[in-house]
């Protein structure tokens, strides 16, 4: 009987951060319905093993347990560093040395390396660059979300490194759309959205400046207010913050225990999202749900940016927080997302379907290298 293959993909899994569970979720089905399940084994690293099989489906082991960690690096055919932000130094610089540990593993075990929907950078100390630099040149290949993260390698790499820019991963969940129940019962009157970053630089000018639009739009067209986030742990303090700012009548909205996949079905019942963090702009765009950014990171600009190059206008308005400080023009930005919020929705849908094809045309061109990796003797 043919011995099936291990695929082993580190990231920042089993930690309630939605986000990195969409992109985790979109590369499993990717390569499940790419190569016959009983032909490979795939193993995630994660912080919660039994959360991560029970929503996957898959084998996993903890990503803290030296031991576990280093024997499915060693038993496998294939590392996957995968999706999120992990090559980056703005979280800290121990985040980042951890996930290139797991990359020099795979090294000195002679395991293939691919980074597969990764956003490199930034990358803020001399030291870190040289580490990357450093380990970037003996990847296999690589596949980036934005421009920025390519040009990047592209700097670092050799020049026959093989490179491809893609798209977010968690795109791939478009392909998951279908009718469910209404979340919220009584959708009048309209229902308004923030997703905020705790951490984000100028917190208190970016929580004036929303509640201050909040409680305009509450003045003027009687909204409900919903307060969640695609990292709920991280950011409870800033919904409740916010909570308490505003006059608006407000609910927080606990979204741990929903799949990816399902709360963009939530997120389709709300009319205007607020969104501060890169995959609050992503599900809105899923659910084509009109947003307005507020930016803490250069890969939400990126992605930003994007949307707006192929609508060809500024469909999602972008903000950051230094502009925030005296928020006049934030607050009329705001009223005239809300009041133009329909055809905002469908020029979302126009970037959706193109964002959407990117990922799967270039992740397919990824699984092909993965392909022909596993199957040389």
């Amino acid at each position: 009987m043919e011995t099936r293959k291990e695929i082993v993909i580190s990231g920042y899994y089993g930690s309630g951060n939605l986000g990195d569970e969409a992109i985790l979720e979109g590369l499993l089905d990717s390569l499940t319905n790419r190569f016959d399940r009983d032909k490979i084994k795939i193993v995630v690293q994660s912080n919660n093993p039994p959360e991560t099989r029970k929503n996957h489906g898959v084998e996993a082991v903890d990503k803290w347990n030296p031991f576990k960690v280093i024997n499915a690096i060693y038993r496998c055919d294939l590392l996957i560093s995968g999706g999120g932000g992990l090559l980056q130094d703005t979280t800290s610089s121990v985040s980042l040395w951890y996930y290139l540990g797991i990359i020099w593993l795979a090294f000195i075990t002679r395991t293939p390396v691919y980074i597969l929907g990764q956003g490199i950078g930034p990358l803020n100390h001399r030291l870190n660059k040289l580490l990357v630099k450093w380990t970037v040149r003996y990847v296999h290949g690589s596949l980036v979300r934005d421009a920025s993260s390519e040009q990047i390698l592209q700097n670092m790499a050799p020049r026959e490194s093989k490179i491809r820019q893609g798209a977010d991963l968690a795109f791939l969940l478009a392909n998951k759309r279908r009718e469910s129940a209404r979340f919220f019962s009584d959708k009048s009157p309209a229902i308004v959205a923030a997703a905020l970053r705790n951490d984000i630089s100028g917190k208190m000018d970016v929580v004036r400046a929303v509640s201050s639009g909040l409680d305009l739009l509450n003045k003027k067209h009687g909204i409900n207010v919903v307060l969640f986030s695609t990292n709920p742990f991280a950011d409870r303090p800033i919904l409740h913050e916010l909570c308490n700012a505003t006059d608006a009548r407000c609910n927080i909205i606990e979204v741990p225990h929903l799949r990816p996949s399902e709360l963009v079905e939530m997120m389709k019942d709300i009319d205007l999202v607020i969104g501060g963090r890169l995959h609050a702009i992503v599900f809105s765009l899923l659910s084509e749900t009109p947003v307005q950014g507020i930016s803490y990171d250069p890969k939400m600009d990126h992605l930003i940016n994007k949307i707006n190059e192929i609508t060809g206008k500024s469909t999602v308005p972008l903000w950051h927080p230094d502009e925030l400080i005296n928020a006049r023009d934030y607050l009329t930005n705001l009223e005239t997302t809300f009041e133009t919020r329909k055809n905002r929705s469908d020029s979302l849908i126009r970037a959706r379907e193109k964002l959407e094809k990117e990922a799967q045309s270039n992740l397919e061109k990824a699984l092909n290298w993965l392909n022909t990796e596993l199957n040389n003797e």
